[in-house]
């Protein structure tokens, strides 16, 4: 891994739906970047009835019974988060890395709303997107397109997630987090990527 700044915190949700107005958060999978070890996972349950879509529904089998035994509400979901962050990062506001994270940044400030504040403490508004690394990687003829997706990156450079724990929260926060080192150590070395 790079010598990055010791703020970055890799962050990806498991929601009910792709529109924050609709749909809900359920899961928080949080990995900081210097420390895949302390990998974390929120569960959320809203306190409304959930509107899904078909994907996200047949999704969440993956992780329902962790979730039905472990989901609290969004303000202690707020509350973990919070102390989460204040644990890995005491000195520093954490800033999220995530594949497409403005989708993921949308349903945090929901999940912040819901949870009884405007913003979460801790977590600062500038955020890096791995799918914009990517797509710099890719003008530069450095990435092939079938190396845009998540998936196709995660097979471009050899990534393996469990089986079975693909777009569960934990498993995609520490698989983008290996995908963000990978993707900046080819900006380094500025040669064509090995692919898988």
């Amino acid at each position: 891994m790079l010598n990055l700044d010791q703020n970055l915190l890799v962050l990806d949700l498991e929601t009910s739906g792709v529109n924050p107005f609709v749909n809900d958060v359920l899961a928080v999978g949080l990995a900081p970047v210097k420390r895949p070890d302390l990998a974390r996972t929120i569960y959320v349950r809203p306190p409304n009835k959930l509107v899904w879509n078909d994907y996200a529904r047949r999704n969440f089998e993956k992780f329902s019974k962790e979730w039905d035994a472990k989901a609290v509400s969004p303000s202690d979901a707020c509350d973990q988060i919070e102390q989460y962050v204040r644990d890995v990062m005491p000195e520093q506001r954490a800033t999220l890395v995530g594949h497409n994270v403005g989708f993921d940044q949308a349903f945090l400030r929901k999940l912040a709303f819901t949870g009884g504040r405007e913003q979460l403490a801790g977590i600062s508004h500038r955020a890096i997107d791995t799918h914009t690394v990517l797509y710099i990687l890719h003008a530069q003829h450095l990435l092939p397109s079938a190396a845009l997706s998540s998936d196709g990156a995660f097979r471009h450079f050899n990534i393996k997630v469990e089986d079975g724990s693909r777009h569960t929260a934990q498993a995609d926060a520490l698989a983008t987090r290996e995908l963000f080192g990978k993707a900046l150590a080819l900006f380094s070395s500025g040669g064509p990527a090995a692919s898988a």
